[in-house]
């Protein structure tokens, strides 16, 4: 099954890069489902009026702050770990 999928590629690429792509793209699909599920659910509790919207806005902008910490520490520790200086 993934001999034809393999075989389409240069010679670089090899099986397991193939999977740690996939690996890679199921992990982004899960995440994006919990984003949207958690964005749903939230919306829903806004509309059934079970979630004061001054509490939302507060969820959203901690949602931010953390997106925001995360993409801040991830760059210096994706270039310490590229690095060979140890």
């Amino acid at each position: 099954m993934i001999g034809r999928l393999e075989n389409s590629f240069p010679p670089s690429v090899t099986r397991t890069m193939l999977y740690r792509v996939v690996g890679w793209l199921l992990r982004l699909y899960v995440a994006s489902l919990l984003v949207v599920g958690v964005y749903s659910l939230l919306w829903i509790l806004e509309i059934a009026g079970l979630l004061p919207g001054r509490w939302l806005s507060t969820v959203w902008i901690g949602i931010a702050t953390m997106g925001s910490i995360f993409l801040i520490l991830l760059i210096p520790l994706y270039y310490a770990a590229r690095s060979n200086e140890r």
